[in-house]
């Protein structure tokens, strides 16, 4: 039997095991090994009354953006929390970033009108001003340090933007000597970062020892806007996948063992 391409290999998932199962499946099926050790928590905002001014004025609403599974979950949780309509969605053009936030809403029986092709905020503005924005009201539950890059140019397009933090990423210091250790031991052939926060958390977390306990770990990144934040604080990408999905990304990691 042909050994699989990712045998005896070891990566560091920087999310919870709930949270990247789908991730760990993909490794799995090539013979690799994931360890999800977090480095970032998901938590509420400080206040959920921005947001759940929102969600109590959806018949307001032209366009829903969700970003994220996160986002997903966040604004369904306040839209029940708030007895909304369901019906009133079906007016609504709701964007997902990509294939996993459109698939975050098939528990609530949402499907996404909108999936831009370039899985990034970029795409996203790029298909909604090709369908035109001015006057619209668009509803982005974001996370709290999300880039501002959506909100201007929408609004620069003429568009009502409402942005209300629907979540906050914050780093589990409790995983911190857990992830030194199997750096230190030089158990990892590689660290997989999903966002830009999961790395900038692993940062926070290490600090200094970070370049110092790297090694020969290699840093993979789902795609750009990940690759700028680990390259602006002085680390190379090792490997990035044409397309800004999980399977892309195994695909592009069997390629690179390969070679």
């Amino acid at each position: 039997m042909r050994e699989l391409p990712l045998a005896g290999k070891k990566f560091l998932v920087t999310r919870s095991q709930n949270q990247a199962a789908a991730l760990v499946a993909l490794l799995a099926e090539q013979g690799g090994e994931a360890i999800c050790v977090p480095t970032i928590d998901i938590v509420a905002p400080e206040s959920w009354r921005p947001l759940d001014l929102e969600i109590r004025n959806l018949e307001d609403v032209d366009i829903l953006i969700l970003t994220s599974a996160n986002a997903v979950n966040a604004f369904f949780e306040r839209f029940l929390e708030n007895e909304q309509y369901f019906g009133l969605l079906k007016a609504v053009t709701v964007v997902a970033v990509g294939p996993k936030t459109a698939q975050a809403m098939a528990p609530y029986a949402l499907s996404a009108d909108i999936v831009p092709q370039d899985h990034s905020a970029e795409g996203i503005v790029a298909e909604l001003l090709a369908l035109g924005v001015a006057g619209k009201k668009i509803l982005y539950p974001r996370a709290e340090l999300a880039r501002p890059y959506l909100v201007d140019h929408l609004r620069a397009a003429g568009a009502d933007v409402s942005a209300p933090i629907a979540y906050r990423t914050v780093a589990p210091r409790e995983n911190t000597e857990k992830i030194r250790r199997l750096l230190k031991n030089q158990e990892l052939d590689a660290i997989c970062f999903s966002s830009s926060s999961t790395f900038d958390n692993l940062l926070a977390m290490l600090g200094d020892e970070l370049k110092l306990l790297l090694g020969k770990t290699e840093l993979f990144s789902i795609g750009p806007q990940t690759s700028r934040t680990i390259r602006e604080h002085g680390f190379e990408v090792d490997l990035e996948p044409p397309a800004w999905t999980l399977d892309a990304l195994v695909a592009a990691m069997v390629e690179h063992y390969r070679n």
